[in-house]
């Protein structure tokens, strides 16, 4: 399931970046289109025939003007749509799998802490017994005579 979602999210993110690659280039085509026109025509500033110009386009620069400014404006309607859409689905992502989460009964990042907190205090008790039982071990060798056995303590035994 986790692998599905990821391959959605990076399709997503693979898609919005196609497009501003596509959208750069359209841009960068339109801007060189701008600039070489003047430069080719010696005339005007090779938009679309505007007031102010020194001369006319010819009607396939006005074409081609057109179509790449439709093609990018459309590009960044798409571009914005993806990046919405890809918004939209991660929320869901999110919303749907603190629901699995809270249905598996899977443990809040509260709780862990509150898990690591008890186990920290629980090694330190043991560490500290862990020291208490080799100071009393040491006592009790010191009390015993050297030559005599440890006494060793026998359970009792149950009533059968």
């Amino acid at each position: 399931m986790t692998d599905l979602i990821d391959k959605a999210i990076l399709l997503g993110l693979g898609i919005e970046k196609k497009i501003k690659e596509t959208l750069d280039t359209v841009q960068s085509a339109k801007e060189g289109k701008a600039a070489n026109a003047p430069e080719e025509e010696g005339q005007g500033t090779g938009t679309d025939g505007a007031a102010g110009e020194a001369g006319p386009l010819t009607p396939r620069q006005i074409l081609e003007n057109r179509v790449v400014e439709d093609g990018a404006t459309v590009l960044k309607e798409l571009l914005t749509i993806v990046t919405s859409a890809k918004e939209k689905i991660e929320s869901e992502i999110i919303s749907n799998s603190g629901r699995v989460a809270d249905k598996l009964h899977v443990a809040t990042d509260i709780e862990v802490d509150v898990v690591k907190e008890m186990a920290r205090l629980a090694r330190e008790k043991v560490d500290n017994l862990e020291v208490r039982v080799t100071e009393l071990e040491s006592r009790l060798e010191s009390l015993e005579p050297k030559n005599k056995k440890p006494r060793v303590v026998k359970p009792k035994a149950g009533k059968e």
